[in-house]
């Protein structure tokens, strides 16, 4: 039961359709639809919902659900306002038919609040078992895995997971799978990589009848997804991520050794500066601890938010490095054709402020050493390679120039490293999503 493997459905308006026509949702009825909205966005904490520019719902806070409230059917305008400012925040226009009861979400993805309609109207399971699906919104996490098992279970012996999504711009859904009343456990990887945790919901209960919807949304820093449960006729159950992605980026001068950890989990231990190391989940709001050649360094002051990625950046002369922690930006561009670049200054020694061309045309200009500039949007050529050029003030030629093949869909960051007297210069591309 467990370990039965359904590939994600439809976009939403697809899936609430077929939702309703599969537990005859009252499309002939006259008197109207019930709706509830749900908050689970990052950054509002309440909510306002208008229909028809009437307001039906006030003060939705954040992580949690209203009650329902009678909306007219047809193509109603839902309006989604902020509660505090009344800044209008998401329209949207779907398809509702009489007597039918659905849920609307909101959420985040790229500092954007979006909408999705979770149809609420499934008839009961028999008794003596519940159902449970999952509604997949945070598809800036790429193609995911869900392991819906008993708290208990290793799911590295898993054969399959319950449930998985492919990459996707369009919300998805599962289908509903029965369960025994009881305690589960859901987990949510990188496809078929289990040690890539991106979720961890530790108990999820069910009882006898139930008919429930796992929702993911996405995180401040796209990879991370977070989670909530929301039960038909009945309560709606928040579980923010509890942890943070971080990686060490070691820029410091005479080939120094760095060692990083967060809330006791180690990013990277005796490692060789310089080095671009790989994202570790840590918990969220923890303290950092950093030493060079075994000396310790002051931890920068911001901590790990909650479901961020960020790069912690470790830099200078090993007699006096300092840290930093870079916020990553990982959600993927809205068009798949296109790709985000960066550049992160970590030379060393005589270093100065780095500018990068992109086929020559300027992307970043005077990034300071032990620093990092904002993403560029550009459109991917697949089939033709990218001149990307840094350049520094000292020097009339570029200082690297490389001609990778760029993909769309896709965050890259270009990390300068090594010591600025070096001729070419150091660097290293990589693709962070």
């Amino acid at each position: 039961m467990f370990n039965s493997r359904f590939r994600a459905l439809a976009a939403v308006v697809a899936f609430a359709t077929a939702a309703l026509a599969a537990c005859g949702g009252g499309s002939n009825d006259d008197d109207g639809a019930s709706i509830r909205l749900v908050n689970g966005t990052l950054t509002h904490a309440s909510l306002n919902l208008l229909a028809n520019s009437e307001t039906i719902v006030t003060g939705t806070a954040l992580d949690t659900a209203s009650g329902y409230v009678g909306v007219p059917d047809g193509s109603p305008s839902l309006q989604v306002n902020d509660a505090t400012t009344g800044a209008v925040l998401a329209v949207t226009a779907p398809t509702i038919t009489g007597g039918q009861q659905v849920a609307l979400l909101a959420y985040e993805s790229g500092g954007a609040v979006r909408t999705a309609v979770i149809a609420e109207d499934n008839e009961p399971p028999a008794s003596g078992t519940a159902i449970l699906r999952t509604f997949n919104a945070a598809t800036d996490a790429g193609s995911i895995d869900v392991y819906i098992t008993d708290p208990a279970v290793d799911i590295t012996t898993l054969a399959s997971p319950t449930f998985s999504f492919t990459a996707s711009t369009s919300v998805q859904a599962s289908n509903f799978v029965s369960f025994g009343p009881g305690t589960y456990r859901v987990r949510v990887t990188g496809a078929g990589n289990t040690a890539d945790l991106r979720l961890d919901i530790p108990s999820v209960v069910l009882t006898n009848q139930q008919v429930g919807t796992v929702i993911l949304t996405p995180t401040a820093g796209g990879t991370l997804a977070n989670g909530s449960v929301l039960i038909e006729d009945a309560g709606y159950i928040a579980s923010r991520n509890t942890s943070a992605r971080v990686r060490l980026f070691a820029a410091v001068s005479n080939a120094a050794t760095v060692s990083a950890s967060a809330g006791g989990t180690p990013i990277a231990t005796n490692v060789v500066s310089p080095v671009v190391g790989t994202y570790v989940n840590v918990p969220s709001g923890s303290a950092i601890s950093i030493s060079v050649n075994g000396a310790a360094v002051a931890a920068p002051a911001a901590m790990p938010a909650a479901g961020s990625d960020s790069t912690l950046m470790v830099y200078g002369n090993s007699a006096s490095p300092t840290a930093t922690l870079i916020t990553d930006d990982n959600h993927l561009p809205a068009a798949i054709t296109n790709y985000k670049l960066r550049l992160i200054n970590g030379l060393t020694g005589a270093a100065q402020p780095l500018s990068m061309d992109v086929n020559f045309i300027p992307v970043a200009t005077s990034i300071q050493p032990g620093s990092a500039s904002a993403y560029t949007v550009l459109q991917a050529t697949p089939l033709t390679a990218t001149q990307i050029s840094v350049i520094s003030p000292s020097s009339p030629t570029p200082i690297f120039t490389t001609t990778p093949t760029l993909q769309g869909s896709a965050v890259y960051t270009l990390f300068m490293l090594g010591d600025a007297g070096a001729s070419p210069a150091g660097a290293q591309l990589r693709r962070d999503r």
